[in-house]
């Protein structure tokens, strides 16, 4: 069955192995995650060479049943055509989409299936490039949000129930002179560390696991405060972890 065209169900119960694996993060790095449902793989963005998402997904690319991009900008689409020319379906908002050949619109609000996962895409801001954010039902039912590039989220999860957040955590809110046209390039448009734990502190909820933060800052970021300050408000219970290249985080194991 051709790319794309896959079946879908989702729910408790099914028996699945599910991960996700950081092939890239950062704006220096470029971006690109992969969840993998045994042989099924979603690419979320491609901002790195086409190389190194074959060799993150170990030259599976019969498996990849399609490629959700949030905007338009390098570190993130970096490896459009590649990705294109490979046969892969690519879903992005329609600004994004009318930027970039082939590229198919994946509606606002309304969630569609790719494979066996469902999606559902909806506008964050950064600054005026459109960008998505993508919620999507693993194959198993479990949640997860991925939202990076965003200056807050305009929208609240908690009857959602997410279980897995990819979520950018860009920088420390010490930041530099907000004037200063260091501060506009390297994280303006992007999300602070107070801002990613007042997501957590509102759309936390029961089924919450795995907190994943990525795209962090070189300059303006601390892996550990970040890891610290987002684990006092999640709790014990809950998982969080720094993206970094090669990261796998296992998202559901069937025990045998």
């Amino acid at each position: 069955m051709p790319a794309g065209q896959h079946r879908f169900y989702a729910g408790r119960g099914i028996n699945v192995n599910i991960s996700l694996k950081v092939i890239r993060t950062g704006s220096t790095d470029g971006n690109c995650y992969a969840i993998c449902a045994d042989d099924e793989i979603l690419l979320l963005d491609f901002g790195c060479r086409y190389q190194q998402i074959l060799e993150g997904i170990d030259f599976k690319i019969s498996n990849v049943v399609g490629a959700l991009l949030t905007h338009i900008h390098g570190d993130h689409a970096k490896s459009y055509k590649e990705v294109s020319r490979a046969g892969i379906p690519v879903y992005a908002n329609r600004e994004t989409a009318e930027q970039l050949e082939m590229a198919k619109v994946a509606p606002e609000k309304i969630a569609i299936p790719i494979g066996r996962f469902l999606v559902t895409a909806f506008y964050v801001p950064h600054d005026d490039t459109p960008n998505y954010a993508y919620l999507i039902t693993l194959p198993n039912g479990e949640k997860l949000l991925y939202a990076t590039d965003f200056g807050y989220l305009p929208y609240t999860f908690k009857k959602t129930k997410i279980t897995h957040f990819l979520i950018e955590c860009n920088h420390l809110d010490m930041a530099p002179d907000k004037t200063s046209g260091k501060y506009k390039h390297s994280i303006k448009g992007h999300s602070s560390l107070s801002t990613v734990k007042k997501i957590m502190q509102i759309n936390k909820s029961p089924n919450l696991s795995n907190v994943i933060l990525c795209h962090l800052s070189e300059s303006w970021g601390n892996p550990e405060i970040m890891q610290h300050e987002i684990e006092t408000v999640v709790g014990d219970e809950v998982s969080v972890k720094i993206a970094h290249s090669g990261l796998i985080c296992e998202l559901s194991e069937i025990p045998f």
